[in-house]
């Protein structure tokens, strides 16, 4: 009864805040303009991540109770918000960004010692152990979470519904291992009212709103911090492969979208118009169809991860299998013109 109640509670929260913040938004100025890589019409509040951040804080608050470990997530999860909306507002660069970024991650670290240091079974050859190594490798996997959801946010309801799928996975990793992680199930709630004003429906088609970086590094970082905290130590919930295979379509877009633009000689970091969506709707898909395929794709992957923890499948099989389609799936991306053709041919 209690979780129903915190359940409706971060429903409710996350709504009434977007009712109340987006006139604010408006007048402050933060919002999306279109521009030659951003076709929608106006200007679009960017408060999706202020709402769910607001649930998330306001319903944790009155229906977890109190720890070390929570408070520090949900101050770092608010520095990481703050950090966004200047992004949103300002236009950071992305130096600025990253430095602050690290920064957030180090009082997720040092605060809880909630760190990657084990990173499983890969190579059949005995789990691979990182030590304080480990603190290096969580602040490449902070980044780089954060910066793949915020990648995949190119068309509505594409980044609501990756964070759900995720963090959907992640709860039912955690009933399977005799858990239960409240607060992903309060995000999953949280992130409802966002998709509903993002897609525009029940009535809100003229009401749009975005998640705008604050959301998209709030949900990242939100997720890199459960993988991090349930795939490592002695009462773990699940194995560090499996994370893979939640997170398989940011993290797999995000990399090949690195792989393509330094093989150009391009930054990283610089935008473009070649992530995956972006070729569904150059192959003549609407944006909900891509947004069906892509996320029907992912929830996917989700369900192959969550079925190897099920059936204990080795874990250096599911590495390699998780290799080998980002391997096909990267030169896939490499060769998009090629494949757009063939399936235009094929569409005539």
């Amino acid at each position: 009864m209690e979780l129903m109640l915190a359940l409706l509670f971060s429903f409710a929260v996350s709504l009434v805040t977007i009712s109340l913040v987006r006139p604010v938004a408006i007048r402050f100025n933060l919002v999306d303009k279109p521009n030659e890589r951003k076709k929608h019409e106006g200007h679009i509040p960017l408060i999706g991540g202020i709402a769910v951040f607001s649930s998330v804080l306001v319903t944790s608050s009155l229906f977890l109770p109190f720890s070390i470990e929570l408070a520090s997530y949900l101050f770092a999860s608010g520095l990481m918000v703050l950090i966004g909306v200047m992004d949103d507002r300002h236009d950071l660069s992305v130096r600025f960004r990253i430095f602050f970024q690290l920064l957030v991650a180090s009082l997720m670290i040092f605060s809880t010692e909630s760190y990657i240091q084990n990173l499983g079974n890969l190579f059949a050859f005995g789990d691979i152990q990182l030590g304080w190594g480990g603190v290096i490798f969580t602040y490449v996997a902070v980044i780089g979470i954060i910066n793949a959801f915020n990648m995949v946010d190119g068309i509505d309801g594409l980044l609501g519904t990756m964070a759900i799928i995720t963090l959907t996975a992640i709860s039912v990793l955690l009933f399977i291992s005799g858990q239960t992680s409240i607060l992903s199930i309060l995000l999953v709630v949280a992130l409802v009212p966002y998709l509903i004003f993002n897609l525009g429906v029940f009535g809100t088609q003229y009401r749009k709103i975005f998640m705008g970086d604050a959301g998209s590094m709030f949900i990242g970082f939100t997720i890199v911090w459960l993988l991090a905290i349930n795939t490592q130590g002695g009462q773990s919930s699940f194995r560090p492969v499996t994370a893979l295979w939640i997170v398989a379509i940011p993290l797999m877009d995000m990399a090949a979208i690195i792989v393509r633009r330094v093989r150009k000689g391009k930054s990283p970091f610089s935008p473009d118009r070649d992530h995956l969506h972006h070729i569904f709707i150059r192959a003549g898909f609407t944006s909900r169809q891509a947004l069906l395929i892509i996320s029907t794709i992912g929830a996917l992957f989700a369900a192959i991860g969550i079925m190897g923890e099920v059936f204990q499948i080795a874990e250096s099989i599911m590495f390699f299998a998780f290799i080998g389609i980002f391997l096909i799936y990267n030169y896939a991306i490499l060769h998009v013109w090629l494949i757009l053709k063939w399936y235009r041919k094929r569409a005539v």
